[in-house]
C-alpha cells in the first residue's frame, strides 16, 4: 500500500463513518481492490468504527468471493495497521 492510496482511504473512511452506504465501499475506485478488502476487514474487526456487517460484506464482494485471511492480505499489501489506525482516529477526532 503506498502512502498516495492510504491516504484516499483515510479520506474515505473518514467520510463514511458517519454516513456509511455498504455500496461506496465496492465502488470506490481511488484504489487497488484488494487494498480496499484489507482496510474493510480491518475495521470490521475494531470496536471503534462500527459498521461490522456491511465492512464483511463489502470486502466479500471486494475480494470476489475468494477466500483469504486478513494477515494474508495484509502481509501481501505491507498494510501498516497501527499506523492507519492512528492516522484515522486523529481523522474522526477532529471531524
Amino acid at each position: 500500500m503506498t502512502r498516495e492510496s492510504e491516504s484516499e482511504l483515510l479520506s474515505f473512511c473518514a467520510a463514511q463513518r458517519g454516513d456509511f452506504c455498504a455500496d461506496a465501499w465496492t465502488q470506490f475506485d481511488g484504489v487497488e481492490k484488494r487494498e480496499m478488502a484489507a482496510v474493510c476487514l480491518f475495521l470490521a474487526g475494531v470496536d471503534w468504527f462500527g459498521h461490522e456487517g456491511g465492512l464483511r460484506d463489502a470486502a466479500k464482494k471486494l475480494l470476489g468471493g475468494a477466500e483469504t485471511t486478513f494477515g494474508t492480505l495484509a502481509r501481501a499489501l505491507r498494510f501498516d495497521c497501527p499506523r492507519f489506525a492512528n492516522s484515522l482516529k486523529r481523522r474522526l477526532g477532529h471531524a
